[in-house]
């Protein structure tokens, strides 16, 4: 059985054998794929708020834009 240390460089190498594999459209889509999950339950407000914390109105007011 490995310790956590040995199972988290395990998991790590398999990860890196995996992008090793992939093309840029590949990681692309996975990258694209990661973030939609990780705002699926955003509100609204909630990614209005994050946007314009991280950027400005213009950048926020392309997005909504379809500007991008």
């Amino acid at each position: 059985m490995m310790t956590n240390e040995q199972l988290q460089q395990f998991k790590s190498n398999y990860c890196e054998m995996i992008v090793d594999q992939m093309d840029m459209n590949d990681l692309i889509q996975m990258c694209h794929d990661l973030l939609m999950d990780a705002y699926k339950d955003c509100t609204e407000e909630d990614l209005k708020d994050e946007i314009l914390d991280l950027y400005d109105d213009s950048v926020l007011n392309g997005i909504i834009g379809g500007n991008v």
